[in-house]
């Protein structure tokens, strides 16, 4: 029989209707959202960026570069979301599946000494700074408003390994044609800083609607993804950081010729999320659910989806284009030692 977290997430590519509502399109340039609201179940949890506002989470340093633990303190269910980075440390990390913490953290459901009184957690990550093994202000982290851009976030989703995230960030670094003096460490998230203005700008030109939990963005008139929450409020407090990560595909892409004058419609939003021939995989979460990935027959498309209560707490899905390619040998050169320390 079939796992029912993988037969939600079917559901969502055979008739997305059933699960979601798509609203008026919104552009800008080269970039259009379609906005979406959840229909499914609402779940209630707050951020990892508001749980640390709160002084209810701690993310620190441990002994395996791909590893960090998490102290959660919170009487509520707090969710690290796919894609989310985290400065500090010995080098920043991103957060390569979606979390959901249970609330107070106060059982180990880690899948290890079940039933043990313990509000540490241990939750995978991997580099985004490629050339730093230092500490800059103690082992302690705070996630950052930098989420990963598409094509980097492709190349995090667990499939695949810490050499093609950093090839991908390397690429990025090409595509956009900064010089040395910026992110001397290779940090994806200093690297992004460097054109602020330019994505804020560009940000602040749609408009979030009432009960409106996630997007569907076109680049140069082709679908590039999804990003959703089952929580309004999470998704309102997160989705500028959301937005900046998609318009850095529409920067990569801005001088690239397109059809200006055809119009996106949430009928083309259907029929690409049908025409997605996926292979899906699950497994039990960190925290709370199921998390289950996705990739497609032709290795154009990667996801995940976090799946808690028959809910999909967050949905993500999002196609590569440009950047590095499985022929780029480039990995061997920015390795430094830390890539030793890999498992």
């Amino acid at each position: 029989m079939k796992n029912v977290s993988v037969q939600i997430v079917e559901m969502l590519f055979e008739n997305p209707l059933e699960i979601l509502e798509f609203e008026k399109p919104q552009s800008h340039g080269n970039m259009t959202i379609i906005p979406i609201i959840y229909k499914g179940k609402t779940l209630e949890f707050i951020s990892v960026q508001e749980a640390e506002e709160l002084g209810l989470i701690s993310i620190n340093e441990t002994d395996t570069v791909s590893q960090l633990e998490v102290i959660n303190n919170s009487d509520k269910q707090v969710l690290i979301p796919f894609g989310v980075t985290v400065h500090g440390g010995k080098q920043d990390r991103t957060i390569w599946e979606p979390i959901l913490l249970a609330a107070g953290g106060k059982q180990n459901i880690s899948g290890t000494n079940k039933g043990a009184l313990e509000q540490k957690y241990t939750i995978p990550a991997k580099c985004v700074e490629q050339s730093r093994w230092n500490y800059r202000k103690g082992k302690g982290f705070k996630s950052s408003s930098t989420r990963l851009h598409p094509n980097v976030a492709y190349e995090a989703i667990s499939s695949a390994g810490q050499g093609s995230v950093w090839n991908e960030i390397q690429a990025y670094r090409t595509e956009m044609i900064y010089n040395s003096n910026i992110a001397p460490t290779q940090s994806y998230l200093e690297m992004t800083e460097n054109i602020e203005k330019e994505t804020e700008k560009i940000v602040k030109s749609f408009k979030n609607l009432e009960d409106q939990c996630g997007i569907a963005t076109f680049i140069n008139g082709e679908f590039i993804g999804i990003e959703f929450y089952a929580n309004a409020q999470v998704w309102e407090a997160m989705s500028k950081d959301i937005l900046k990560a998609f318009t850095i595909e529409s920067l990569r892409f801005k001088d690239k010729p397109f059809n200006k004058k055809s119009e996106i419609n949430k009928a083309q939003l259907i029929t690409a999320l049908q025409s997605l021939k996926l292979k899906f995989t699950t497994r039990k979460g960190i925290g709370l659910g199921e998390v289950v990935e996705f990739e497609s027959q032709d290795k154009k498309w990667r996801g995940n989806t976090l799946v808690h209560e028959n809910s999909l707490v967050q949905f993500y899905i999002v196609s590569k284009r440009g950047g590095s390619s499985s022929s780029d040998r480039q990995e061997q050169l920015f390795q430094t030692n830390i890539s030793q320390r890999y498992i």
